[in-house]
């Protein structure tokens, strides 16, 4: 069966947290907090097979991977972008922000939702006055968009004649 009009939800991923630590050693004490890992952004990708849009059948909310939170004085790992492939001639109208775009080639890509930006340590806030800073930021969520996929097609054949004259044989 072929879909070629299908209504989904897309959204990026969360940035991860930044985190409170400070470093035990004797003669290097201080702040040592990591930031937290962005979020997955959301791309669409062009490709030659006419059935991609049947993975949107039945899973309508797409999610992109979200950053780890900082762990210590290590930084969060980044989320993975997520690619979505559509085929070749499917215009994708973004409902929220009324924006279309259209895939005219094989291998194109068009940036869809930004991933969430990354929560920042303690160790970006300290200064002379503040040297044992005790705030952190949360990351940010990632862009959330309601699109229509839709394919559109160019018959190659057409037939033409009255109900009765025998075109479905």
């Amino acid at each position: 069966m072929l879909i070629d009009d299908v209504k989904i939800k897309v959204r990026a991923g969360k940035g991860g947290n930044g985190v409170v630590a400070f470093n035990k050693t004797k003669m290097s004490l201080g702040p040592v907090g990591a930031n937290g890992g962005k979020g997955g952004s959301v791309y669409l990708e062009g490709v030659s097979d006419l059935g991609a849009l049947n993975q949107f059948r039945y899973k309508k909310e797409i999610k992109a991977q979200k950053g780890e939170s900082a762990q210590g004085h290590y930084d969060g790992a980044g989320g993975k972008d997520l690619v979505l492939r559509v085929p070749v001639g499917t215009v994708a109208h973004n409902l929220t922000t009324l924006q279309d775009f259209e895939m005219t080639a094989i291998g194109q890509r068009v940036f869809l939702a930004k991933g969430g930006r990354g929560g920042r340590g303690n160790y970006v806030f300290r200064s002379s006055t503040n040297v044992t800073p005790r705030n952190f930021e949360e990351g940010t969520l990632g862009e959330e968009y309601d699109l229509r996929l839709e394919l559109k097609l160019i018959a190659d054949v057409g037939f033409v004649g009255l109900p009765n004259v025998g075109k479905s044989s």
